[in-house]
């Protein structure tokens, strides 16, 4: 991969799977705790987008986080076992929400992003990660991703987390039965980046 992200995204992914998402009864209870929050806009601006999406959160700061949590995470804000234990707290709202709890997933995304705040040299590389957990009642999966990045390229990085969010939301139409054309990893593949996925059946 060059040192230079390359990604680009598609709408026509996200056009695809919110259509079959529209059709399905499907709800979701979303948290983001700041990166990423653009695929919040991609949910919720289309007509309709109340059926699916019961509420999106975002616990921005480290006490919001801990609060929404019921704890401190012990590996890290952003790491795999936090996303995963803030999409088990989403799942539980989603199910008590939801007039269909079986049907109820709870999506959380969070990520080290780059940022000028933390680094006086911006144009030196940062290392960045994303992780995205969805969980249903039966299982949590969870991607993560590892690149370098720089301050400069902040806005392609927010794309490249609002783009996991969507895989989390193919998976969920998956994990009901429906079929799903349109390959919402492919621009990450096309980038040179490598996707992580771990699949349990609880925390």
């Amino acid at each position: 991969m060059s040192d230079k992200l390359e990604f680009r995204p598609t709408d026509d992914a996200w056009v695809s799977i919110l259509e079959k998402l529209c059709g399905s009864s499907i709800q979701i209870s979303m948290v983001l705790t700041g990166g990423g929050t653009g695929a919040i806009s991609h949910c919720l601006r289309r007509s309709g987008a109340s059926l699916n999406f019961l509420e999106a959160v975002v616990p921005y700061s480290r006490t919001a986080t801990q609060e929404y949590l019921g704890f401190e995470p012990r590996e890290g804000y952003a790491s795999p076992r936090t996303a995963k234990a803030l999409a088990q707290t989403a799942h539980r709202r989603a199910a008590s929400l939801s007039e269909k709890p079986h049907l109820a997933f709870g999506i959380a995304l969070t990520a080290a992003l780059p940022t000028n705040a933390s680094n006086p040299e911006p144009s030196s590389s940062q290392d960045c990660q994303i992780h995205v957990a969805s969980k249903s009642p039966h299982t949590c999966r969870g991607w993560s991703l590892y690149f370098a990045g720089h301050p400069s390229e902040r806005e392609v990085s927010e794309a490249i987390a609002d783009q996991m969010f969507l895989i989390a939301i193919q998976d969920a139409l998956q994990q009901s039965g429906l079929a799903i054309d349109s390959d919402p990893t492919q621009p990450l593949n096309a980038a040179g980046l490598t996707l992580n996925m771990t699949d349990n059946h609880g925390l």
